[in-house]
């Protein structure tokens, strides 16, 4: 990933002047508190409370760093004026309406239960939901109740959504060839995808491959079979060396252009391309060049490629594709063909030589972890863009096998959706979907919410 994982944030508190200055500062301090425990970074403005040099002083301050989303804090009664003149200058970042809550003030005789001390918050946050709606600000609206922790869970899920999109727009998807088999659901205009999401593509001919796989020094090559296969079993026999070189040539090889060319995924024309013409299977390859950062997918499926980046960017992890296989009323056999990152591996690697059936290479047939999974697939639409989310239960694979090929089975789950299968069906897009490990349907909701991009949920 080029950017850091922690979301960072702008935040700037406004009330007004009719309050004590000092108050504003505390309670402003009190909510720094809690965001910095919760694990954003702050770029800080003392609070606004007036329309004159206040404002201005703000949105300088504001200026001196990069940052994610802007944290619009309404701490109490605000003057609106003030407040839109620092929104203005930022209209087209996200940000978060904030309404901080008052607190209860427990002095007094036995009887007496405390006062809430309300410094109207609500006020100054409700007068401005609509005016930013109506200027197309791109924002969620939260709050916390009185004397209640802020909602950090809903804070930090956006955080995480803003900080993907801004990912998203310095991110560039590479491919050796393009639209492998002429699929007609992996093809994308890259002219629209630069300018509703922020990727730029650039494909990579099979020639420029091959030339960097004919470049690699002997050393270079051995050193990386041996790092690489040190813990590699082989459930059929140990493929022959030569077998095992060209697949590790094709991983440096490609790893090199992704370098080269600040890439942050990959794929490749796998079917109509390398498989068929340079002589190998592209399993392997392609799973150590997940393994070294640059999420894969199979086919040029381009909407994919964007999916795994936008579940890189919310969670940290490492994601993964998987490909329909079977369909069941409660479940759906998902997996790849000799396809899988060491992050969703079972135990360690195990590999095949499929050479009888697919040419000449070797393939996982490693096991799958097993968990709850949260799968995305995203598509160019008539109007812009959908997003298609299923949540489930990864379980254990059944003893299955792709027409042709020897057990053990390719790398898969038996999924168990937490919508109905038949439901999924009626809304399934592509023959991928992008994987991880997890429940972050809320934090791709609001991603999608940023970037005008309509979701589908078959989801818990």
């Amino acid at each position: 990933m080029k950017a850091s994982n922690v979301p960072t944030a702008g935040y700037v508190a406004f009330g007004t002047m009719f309050y004590e200055p000092e108050n504003l500062q505390m309670i402003s301090s009190r909510a720094v508190k809690q965001l910095q425990d919760a694990g954003l970074r702050l770029i800080t403005t003392d609070p606004v409370y007036g329309e004159d040099t206040e404002p201005l002083r703000a949105i300088k301050e504001l200026k001196s760093g990069e940052w994610d989303f802007l944290f619009v804090n309404i701490i109490n009664w605000i003057d609106t004026r003030g407040v839109f003149r620092v929104l203005h200058e930022f209209r087209n970042e996200p940000m978060i309406l904030y309404s901080f809550g008052g607190f209860t003030d427990h002095e007094g005789t036995f009887e007496e239960k405390g006062t809430l001390i309300s410094p109207a918050a609500g006020a100054g946050s409700t007068s401005l939901r609509l005016p930013m709606e109506l200027w197309g600000i791109k924002f969620r609206y939260l709050f916390n109740a009185p004397d209640e922790p802020m909602d950090i869970d809903g804070i930090r899920c956006f955080a995480r959504a803003a900080h993907a999109m801004k990912c998203l727009r310095k991110s560039r998807l590479g491919m050796i060839g393009f639209n492998d088999m002429g699929l007609y659901s992996t093809g994308y205009n890259p002219t629209l995808l630069r300018d509703r999401i922020g990727p730029e593509i650039e494909s990579i001919d099979m020639l420029q491959l091959k030339n960097r796989m004919d470049g690699l020094g002997p050393d270079e090559v051995k050193a990386a079979m041996a790092a690489v296969t040190k813990d590699w079993e082989y459930p059929l026999g140990k493929p022959r060396d030569q077998v095992i070189e060209k697949a590790i040539k094709m991983y440096l090889a490609t790893v090199k252009i992704c370098q080269e060319k600040n890439f942050d995924t990959m794929s490749y024309k796998c079917v109509d391309g390398v498989d068929l013409e340079m002589g190998l299977t592209h399993a392997v390859p392609s799973s150590l060049v997940a393994d070294a950062g640059y999420p894969y997918v199979d086919e040029n499926d381009l909407g994919n490629s964007v999916a795994q980046l936008m579940l890189k960017f919310i969670t940290g992890q490492t994601p993964t594709f998987l490909e329909h296989y079977e369909h069941h009323p409660e479940w759906i056999l998902l997996g790849e063909d000799g396809y899988c990152p060491r992050a969703f591996m079972e135990g360690k690697p195990q590999i095949k030589d499929v050479s009888t059936v697919l040419l000449d290479g070797i393939a996982h047939c490693s096991n799958m972890k097993k968990g709850r999974m949260t799968l995305a697939c995203l598509s160019e639409v008539k109007d812009g863009y959908r997003m298609h989310i299923v949540t489930g239960e990864g379980k254990e694979r059944p003893k299955w096998v792709e027409m042709g090929v020897p057990l053990p089975s390719w790398p898969s789950v038996t999924f168990y959706p937490d919508a109905p299968v038949r439901q999924i069906l009626d809304h399934v897009q592509s023959q991928h979907f992008a994987a991880v490990y997890g429940y972050y349907v809320n934090e791709l909701v609001d991603l999608c919410a940023l970037l005008d991009i309509e979701t589908i949920l078959d989801t818990a």
